[in-house]
């Protein structure tokens, strides 16, 4: 009993010496913390649409970009080889290759690619069967890029004209005053234009004419971008502003067309597209964006949408027709359909649309950020940064179904019939869904 209490005693002290001494730590005061910001917002209603079950998934590589052809079959790579699977039932019918680049070019029955070692290969695109093979080390290109009877492909500064029947090479044009060999822009009357930004004391657009058959520069006009259209020899290309042009404050908005002839890029005239000048900058955006559907010119200003006959130019003319565009900027692209022209919203991604006939915007409304859009006879295809995949109905802007890709990235969305195919591509899948027949 006697030496219990004592234990007892020595404990206690001990505790009490502990305490004084400030090694153990009471529980810390507990509060709610302040936000430094604090800020919410509606993150909108979900879309409701049928989920869409898939025809059939296959897996590819991802980051890979497939192609549908004429007969039936999506060419796509796995394990770095080109396969082909039948568009029904997504079977894979053969294997081409090794070693190949992840992108493939179709065109007449023939498929065209590039390899790591920088061949270029042609091959049967229904059976297989190998048409032909370059040497290694022809091309750094990502894919070629296939017009007619040639097949184009880059190394560096130079592009280099194959035979598309035989692969042959017929040219090399070299651009030594540029980094690369430039953009393939546009093939019109026997000649190629390229696209380059030359680079010195300060860089500027250059627009270069190559003849088709010889590879020879027919000329370089500097300050031009692509060409908008090329007719009856002449060329219409915009001019860019240099750095020695003097702007003049009191003259109105304009965009210079120069027209240059085709064979050796002499300045024949220009056109000249102004309009008033206004201060909603707010909304200005892509003024001077252009898009011509045949013998319609579009151009957007700072507040409106001009129309203009192209077949039939004069100085200080007046627009044909003109709508008021949409209060937040915009930059044309695509071509007309369905009685629409369509643009790039602000924010790079988001497509939208105008009605030709009365002026009226319309869009398809996405719930999350969209990264692709595709638009094919009467549906609106869809990609979000989510994963989910909508179908919408381009005349009533309705939704119609949703796929779930688990995907943030999506390549070219294919269509063949009443079948489409979406490209998830972070997790590597093509997605074959039916198309609805109002869609399509």
């Amino acid at each position: 009993m006697i030496m219990k209490k004592q234990t007892k005693l020595i404990h206690a002290t001990a505790l009490t010496a502990t305490l004084l001494c400030g090694t153990v730590s009471l529980p810390a005061a507990i509060h709610a913390d302040a936000p430094a910001v604090s800020a919410g917002f509606s993150g909108g209603q979900a879309i409701k649409a049928p989920v869409q079950k898939p025809l059939w998934t296959a897996a590819v590589d991802p980051g890979s970009k497939a192609a549908v052809t004429d007969d039936g079959t999506v060419l796509a790579f796995s394990g770095k080889k080109l396969i082909a699977l039948n568009l029904a039932t997504g079977k894979k019918a053969f294997a081409y290759g090794s070693n190949l680049k992840p992108s493939v070019q179709y065109l007449k029955g023939t498929a065209y690619g590039v390899g790591e070692d920088g061949h270029v290969y042609a091959f049967h695109a229904k059976t297989g069967k190998e048409l032909w093979k370059t040497a290694a080390g022809l091309s750094d290109a990502d894919e070629p890029i296939v017009i007619g009877d040639t097949v184009y492909v880059t190394k560096k500064q130079t592009l280099i004209a194959l035979d598309a029947a035989t692969g042959k090479p017929r040219w090399k044009a070299v651009e030594d005053q540029a980094e690369t060999a430039g953009n393939l822009s546009l093939e019109a009357e026997g000649i190629i234009f390229m696209s380059n930004s030359i680079s010195g004391a300060y860089s500027y657009s250059q627009l270069k004419a190559i003849d088709k058959k010889t590879g020879k520069t027919l000329w370089k006009a500097p300050f031009q971008a692509e060409p908008l259209a090329v007719r009856d020899g002449l060329v219409y290309s915009r001019r860019e502003a240099s750095l020695f042009d003097e702007e003049d404050p009191d003259e109105p908005p304009h965009i210079t067309l120069s027209v240059l002839n085709a064979k050796t890029g002499e300045k024949v005239g220009e056109r000249v597209y102004s309009w008033n000048r206004t201060n909603n900058s707010r909304s200005a955006g892509f003024a001077g964006s252009m898009l011509l559907s045949g013998n319609d010119l579009y151009l957007v200003t700072e507040d409106a949408i001009h129309q203009y006959d192209f077949a039939h130019y004069e100085k200080n003319g007046k627009p044909v027709k003109k709508w008021n565009k949409p209060s937040y900027p915009i930059d044309l692209t695509g071509s007309v359909h369905a009685g629409r022209i369509y643009f790039s919203i602000y924010d790079g991604y988001s497509i939208g649309g105008m009605k030709l006939v009365d002026g009226q915007e319309v869009q398809w409304g996405a719930d999350n950020p969209v990264v692709r859009t595709e638009i094919y006879g009467n549906g609106v295809y869809i990609g979000q940064s989510d994963g989910v995949f909508h179908g919408y109905n381009l005349q009533t802007t309705a939704p119609a179904f949703t796929v779930n890709t688990g995907s943030r990235n999506y390549g070219p969305t294919l269509r063949s019939g009443s079948t489409l195919i979406i490209q998830a591509q972070d997790n590597g899948r093509l997605i074959a869904v039916q198309v609805p027949k109002a869609l399509q």
